[in-house]
């Protein structure tokens, strides 16, 4: 059953990949996009009831399940926090409508959340907080989350006081973060 929690857990790593290529290439609707973005998210799920119902692994498969779980958290999360953006987007379309007809005195010129110009190099620091978030948990180090939230803030602190770019680091990063949590869930399950 482990043998196949890891292989599922592969097969998530390689379903994020093609889906955030394809993503990448072509413009989506929102509802699309978020479907996509569901075939790892179940993936993930289906590769944890396998784990769960699995026995102790050897050394050689735990390895490959903690290798295998640091490249699902980082090639996947990108795809999940980004449908996460695009779910808070789509909530607040309304209200930057109304903005722009003049009902309300705020600016009618904000942003998407899910624009990626909001925070700049977001992509990459996703995928670099992703694998450290799960190499901390899978080390046995989860006050390791705490050094890694509090540095990415740090550096982010500056560009936060735009209306959209505060919103979009904490739907990223709590989307990207819960990513990894979940990616180290399952290898968890395939050790034990």
């Amino acid at each position: 059953m482990n043998v196949i929690a890891v292989v599922l857990l592969g097969a998530t790593a390689l379903a994020g990949l093609v889906i955030w290529l394809l993503v990448e290439r072509r413009s989506f609707s929102t509802p699309t996009f978020v479907a996509l973005a569901a075939v790892p998210v179940l993936l993930l799920g289906v590769a944890a009831l396998f784990g769960l119902g699995g026995s102790e692994s050897g050394d050689t498969l735990g390895h490959v399940a903690s290798a295998t779980g640091v490249a699902v958290a980082a090639s996947t999360g990108g795809l999940v926090a980004t449908a996460m953006l695009r779910i808070a987007d789509r909530r607040d379309r309304r209200d930057r409508l109304n903005l722009a007809a003049g009902h309300d005195d705020e600016p009618a010129s904000v942003a998407d959340v899910s624009d990626p110009r909001t925070l700049r190099g977001g992509a990459s620091i996703g995928v670099l907080e992703r694998i450290a978030v799960v190499t901390t948990l899978l080390a046995g180090w989860p006050e390791g989350l705490a050094l890694i939230l509090g540095i990415k803030g740090l550096g982010r602190y500056p560009e936060l006081n735009r209306p959209p770019a505060s919103e979009r680091f904490i739907i990223g990063t709590l989307g990207s973060v819960l990513w990894a949590v979940a990616a180290a869930g399952v290898v968890h399950t395939v050790h034990t």
